[in-house]
C-alpha cells in the first residue's frame, strides 16, 4: 500500500579558501595574488584603486592566503617587532613585582 519513506540527503558544502581578497585600501574585494614560486615572490594587485601593487616574499609551501596576511601586516605596519625604549614609558604589572 504505502511505500518506503526515504531520507534526505543533507548535501555540506565544503569551506574554501578565497581567491579573491579584500583591499585594505580602497575597501574592494579586488585584489588579487599570483605567486611565483620559482622566484620566492607574490604579486598582489588591486583592480579597483591600481595604486596597491607590491611583492612580498613567500617561501615553496605558502599559499596565497598566506601572502595576503603577510600583506595586511606590511599595510599596516604589524611586521615590525615593538622596541622596550619605543614603548609609552608604561609598566606591566608583571615588572612591578
Amino acid at each position: 500500500m504505502g511505500g518506503r519513506k526515504r531520507k534526505k540527503v543533507v548535501k555540506r558544502m565544503r569551506k574554501t579558501i578565497p581567491k579573491i581578497f579584500t583591499c585594505p585600501n580602497c575597501g574592494e574585494k579586488t585584489l588579487s595574488i599570483s605567486i611565483n614560486r620559482e622566484e620566492g615572490k607574490a604579486t598582489i594587485r588591486c583592480g579597483r584603486c591600481n595604486i596597491m601593487e607590491d611583492s612580498i616574499s613567500v617561501s615553496h609551501i605558502e599559499e596565497p592566503v598566506d601572502a595576503y596576511g603577510k600583506f595586511v601586516d606590511k599595510y599596516y605596519g604589524l611586521g615590525k617587532p615593538v622596541k622596550p625604549n619605543e614603548e609609552s614609558g608604561k609598566t606591566s604589572k608583571l615588572e612591578n613585582k
